[in-house]
């Protein structure tokens, strides 16, 4: 009997399980009736290389994925495709860069680590990251913020810094957006300002099996738009989890 893929879902930068269980838990329960599988989360407190991330996430679980990953969880998405090409049926990627980190933010993270380890981890993410990754809309939505806040408090300055680092030292992986076959989701916010929609309809038009979906949103799009992210995923998962259960997965292949 062939397995049905796991959902695995991938937090980003500073955020933890909660990321995803917003609107009554509307995104799991999606994954769950379409995959017929409840999903599994994924670490990424442990490690400060995004390889290593992937590593692990690949090593606590067994058989096929389908790695769903929001931002920086988005980026070990694709790096476990990178290195486990046969373990994923499908990939789900929401608020994504394929790119090296750019220039102007790999300067900025030292900064930002030496402020942390002084103590500064709640200033920044209060006055730095948080607000900024939301459409102006939510930008006074004292419940959002608070979330925002307490899953990089509760995650804590250790944390900040192995990711900091991480997505400072990333590959560019854009070439490997070409050699994937599996089916590919993408989400964006469409008042995305630090993973831009134009991003997307480029690594849209880069995968040969890809479908994009732009939402009213900051980059926050599993908390800004929980709903609209469940409803869009749910038919793409059941569909591909309908042709999982008719063969073996088809390995999805990228290059190194």
């Amino acid at each position: 009997m062939t397995v049905a893929p796991l959902p695995l879902l991938i937090p980003g930068n500073m955020c933890d399980a909660r990321l995803w269980d917003g609107s009554e838990g509307a995104i799991r329960t999606a994954l769950a009736s379409a995959t017929g599988r409840a999903a599994a989360d994924a670490d990424t407190t442990q490690d400060d290389t995004i390889a290593a991330m992937a590593a692990r996430a690949l090593a606590a679980t067994d058989g096929p994925l389908i790695p769903i990953g929001f931002s920086m969880g988005a980026i070990v998405a694709v790096e476990m495709a990178v290195q486990a090409p046969e373990r994923i049926a499908g990939l789900a990627l929401i608020g994504y860069n394929a790119t090296a980190d750019l220039p102007e933010r790999a300067a900025h993270r030292p900064v930002q680590q030496a402020e942390v380890r002084g103590g500064g981890l709640e200033r920044v993410l209060v006055d730095e990251l948080k607000p900024n990754y939301l459409a102006p809309a939510n930008r006074s939505d004292a419940a959002l913020l608070g979330l925002l806040r307490d899953m990089g408090m509760a995650l804590g300055p250790d944390v900040f810094i192995r990711q900091s680092e991480a997505l400072r030292l990333r590959a560019d992986r854009v070439a490997a957006l070409l050699q994937i076959t599996c089916p590919v989701f993408l989400m964006v916010g469409s008042e995305d300002a630090l993973c831009p929609p134009a991003w997307h309809r480029r690594w849209h038009g880069l995968i040969p099996d890809a479908q994009l979906h732009i939402e009213p949103a900051g980059h926050m799009v599993p908390l800004e738009a929980p709903l609209a992210l469940a409803q869009k995923l749910k038919p793409w998962l059941a569909t591909l989890t309908a042709a999982q259960s008719e063969e073996r997965p088809a390995p999805c292949p990228t290059a190194s």
